[in-house]
């Protein structure tokens, strides 16, 4: 056999007759990958049977046998099938790939190989034995964080890093490092890692990930050697349980050809063959109008909504991060969206407006207790927001009765409240508000020309500069959030009805141009997730909830994603005490649904 560090893809092309090296590195190849019988693959892949009963009589002559297998190679692998060791062939074997075999039942080969056992249970830890000096720790574990929470998305697995030793284990070596010697690393350029199928297959590693450490690992984009992401994606799909796909899109397609960070609809569908589906969403119950969702000084999310009889309504979680009481009203009469905002003491207190037109609030009596009764703040408005400014003050924004926006605060941290003023301007939508990394507030309209505009304090907790457009041609409100460095970024439905997004150059700074994050939606909202990247969630064209998210704090961003459902109003995007990111929807059925991940900065429900 070849030795380890030797390559054993053919050097040329070779048909049925031929004898020399070309035919023994044929032969070399196909047995490596699981065409002839092996006992080194048939201990450690116990799942796995050759695709042929037999080897060839003599390894260097290209006889009938030789042709069979070769001829399943190619059907596996997406190929013309001819038989012959072709150009196609000998390009396609010298390609990096997986060092996991090929799995052909029957001389067909499906799309999706389901070959694996399953894990048991829906919570599946995992260790690193090592990383690789190519990259940093912490870029080694957001790449096999990424992969995970790539497969967690959709099945029931949920993902656990546990240091003291995983189930699945991951970890970088060169030629033979224990797996046996048909496992052994070949050197750059060949076969890039293995993973072993779930328990008992594989014995005492079962599921664990080897990367061969003769590569050059890159998590960059474009990568700048082989993409980390997309090969631990790849191997960690034999790690749940999936053999190699036929489909030369998927990613558990056996051949390395870039980047591949997503997974596609054979993918999906080979996972859940295993696991089944996600379940995402849970109901409230209620016939809600608008939600707002705060949280309580102790950690608990509470939501606010408009009921059927216009009166406030509210939920809110028992304990932190747990179940949900009933509903409660808390009475009044008010016109659409409440808002919520939480006083320096912890306070929580709600501004909506009243049937009169102008603003009303009402607030805790201590934090975490009991409501005072509705209060009104005069003016005449629409679309109240409510925020804090750097020293604990509550202040509200709104549309005037001249379009204009106009403001009301505290005078003090927990105290009194100013005259209303305004700030000029006009207003075709809601305000979005954001702090500065300094405190300032920032405050972000659609302009009656459809460009998004601006305003800010020249201090915190100050005077306001005049407005200033940041262009661009959005519908609806616009949705603000800060990057983990604390640069404003925002977020808008564009004219195309794609997500659109500008962000500040620096912290407290300019600002870019308009970049579009691309697919059909609508109502976008952001939220940080608990390692600071933004994730922005949107109602699509399907009336369902999806998401897209920062691939590293700061960063760029992944493809979108459906956390599925049906909502008529919403989504509002919060976060539990623990860092899970919550969402709230108004549901096709007018009651309050949510979803939310099942670890912090994780996969969903």
């Amino acid at each position: 056999m070849a030795p380890v560090g030797r390559s054993v893809a053919p050097p040329s092309t070779a048909a049925l007759g031929d004898r020399g090296d070309q035919v023994t590195r044929t032969y070399e190849y196909l047995h490596r990958f699981g065409y002839f019988p092996n006992q080194s693959l048939a201990r450690r892949y116990p799942q796995w049977r050759p695709a042929m009963a037999f080897a060839p009589e003599d390894p260097e002559v290209f006889d009938e046998t030789l042709q069979t297998a070769v001829r399943l190679f190619q059907q596996a692998n997406g190929l013309p099938v001819t038989g012959e060791v072709d150009e196609a062939t000998v390009e396609l074997m010298g390609r990096p790939r997986c060092g996991f075999p090929d799995i052909v039942e029957g001389g067909t080969a499906p799309s999706f190989v389901a070959q694996g056992n399953r894990w048991p249970g829906p919570t599946v830890t995992y260790s690193f034995t090592n990383t690789t000096p190519d990259l940093t720790g912490a870029q080694v574990r957001a790449a096999l964080t990424g992969a995970f929470d790539r497969w967690s998305a959709v099945t029931p697995l949920n993902f656990l890093e546990d240091p003291a030793g995983g189930d699945v284990r991951i970890g970088f070596f060169t030629g033979n490092h224990g797996d046996g010697s048909t496992n052994a690393f070949d050197g750059p350029g060949s076969v890039l890692a293995h993973c072993f199928y779930p328990p008992p297959n594989g014995g005492d590693i079962a599921g664990d990930c080897h990367f061969d450490e003769a590569e050059t690992w890159s998590v960059d984009d474009p990568p700048s050697g082989i993409d980390l992401p997309t090969v631990a994606l790849h191997e960690l799909g034999h790690g749940l349980g999936l053999a190699h796909s036929a489909e030369t899109s998927a990613v558990m397609y056996a051949f390395y050809g870039g980047p591949r960070r997503e997974l596609t609809t054979d993918d999906i569908d080979g996972i859940r063959s295993i696991y089944g589906a996600r379940f995402r969403w849970n109901s409230l119950s209620g016939t809600i109008f608008d939600p707002a969702a705060g949280s309580n000084a102790d950690g608990r999310m509470e939501v606010f909504v408009r009921g059927t009889d216009n009166a406030l309504w509210h939920v809110w979680q028992t304990a932190p991060n747990n179940g949900w009481s009933t509903w409660n009203s808390l009475g009044g009469g008010i016109q659409g969206a409440p808002t919520v905002g939480r006083n320096a003491d912890g306070r929580l207190e709600v501004f909506a407006r009243g049937d009169d037109g102008a603003l009303w609030h009402m607030w805790q009596t201590a934090p975490n207790n009991g409501w005072s009764g509705w209060h009104s703040l005069g003016g005449w408005i629409v679309n109240p927001v409510v925020t804090n400014n750097a020293d604990g003050r509550l202040e509200v924004f709104a549309q005037g009765a001249d379009g204009a926006l106009w403001h009301i605060w505290q005078t003090a941290p927990n105290n009194g409240w100013s005259d209303w003023g305004s700030l000029g301007g006009r207003l075709t939508s809601p305000v979005s508000i954001h702090r500065n990394a300094d405190g300032r507030l920032e405050v972000f309209v659609r302009g009656d020309d459809g460009a998004l505009w601006h305003v800010w304090q020249t201090a915190p907790n100050n005077g306001w500069s005049g407005w200033s457009s940041l262009g661009g041609g959005i519908l609806g409100a616009p949705a603000a959030g800060r990057n983990a460095d604390g640069r404003l970024e925002v977020f808008v439905t564009g004219t195309d009805n794609a997500l659109w997004h500008v962000w500040q150059t620096a912290p407290n700074n300019g600002w870019s141009g308009w970049a579009s994050l691309g697919g059909w939606i609508d109502r976008p909202s952001v939220q940080n997730n608990a390692d600071g990247r933004l994730e922005v969630f949107v109602r699509g064209g399907d009336d369902a909830l999806w998401h897209v998210w920062q691939t590293a704090p700061n960063n760029g961003w992944s493809g979108w994603h459906t956390l599925s459902g049906g909502m008529s109003g919403g989504p509002v995007a919060w976060r539990n005490a623990d860092g899970r990111l919550e969402v709230f929807v108004k549901g096709l059925d007018h009651a309050l649904w949510h979803t939310w991940q099942s670890t912090p900065n994780g996969a969903w429900n």
